[in-house]
């Protein structure tokens, strides 16, 4: 498995010390970021103005979740979960904690079309449909190891779900990563991420002079 160095931030108010390092480190994630989404995944997600949206996005402090740019506060609070459990608090903070949610609102919002948001729209739907189908309520009112068992049945394409199904989470995972590896905290946190075909996974042993880095097999 080919492993990729990543890291960056949002545009913080930074101490000057850590400024030159933190820009080195968005360069070197930009020109990763087509071996780490691949060709087509790149080419959906950044748009002409991506990567200057993103990096000026500042995430919001509060737990309180409103009415987004395009997710109603329903389907917010059901992103923020998901995003919970494809890339977990560990050490550090997560996905969820990092606004995540809220940056694929924005992102979206700025720089992708109607039916890119569609999709979006209808992936979120998919999760809260199979959830009310298979355990009579919605995603978020799921027990810890339903909510992680769907998603990972979702991210397999099977049992409940088809490959077609699966490739529409996995553009979602794609943007979960894309707003959590842009974030402050994935910019200045020694992580090391490697999810596996069978679900997710934060947080692997590593040295501490090695530097934080994505595997591509979250997007195979």
């Amino acid at each position: 498995m080919k492993n990729f160095k990543t890291s960056t931030n949002h545009a913080v108010n930074e101490p000057d010390s850590t400024t030159g390092k933190e820009e080195k480190s968005r360069r070197r994630f930009l020109k990763g970021l087509t071996t780490m989404f691949g060709g087509a995944a790149i080419g959906s997600m950044l748009t002409g103005n991506a990567i200057s949206v993103a990096m000026a996005y500042v995430p919001s402090n509060n737990d309180i979740l409103t009415d987004g740019k395009i997710f109603k506060k329903a389907q917010l609070m059901l992103l923020k979960q998901i995003c919970a459990i494809v890339i977990p608090k560990t050490e550090t903070l997560g996905a969820a904690e990092v606004d995540t949610h809220g940056f694929i609102d924005n992102q979206l919002f700025h720089c992708h079309t109607k039916p890119q948001q569609e999709k979006a729209h209808e992936v979120l739907n998919l999760i809260n449909q199979a959830a009310e189908k298979y355990f009579s309520t919605l995603f978020i009112k799921l027990s810890d190891d339903q909510q992680f068992q769907l998603l990972t049945e979702l991210d397999l394409g099977e049992k409940r779900f088809d490959q077609t199904q699966r490739k529409s989470f996995k553009a979602l995972k794609q943007f979960i990563c894309f707003g959590y590896y842009t974030s402050e905290v994935g910019a200045t946190q020694e992580l090391r991420y490697d999810p596996v075909p069978g679900g997710f996974k934060g947080s692997i042993s590593y040295e501490a002079s090695e530097s934080s880095w994505a595997t591509r097999g979250l997007f195979n």
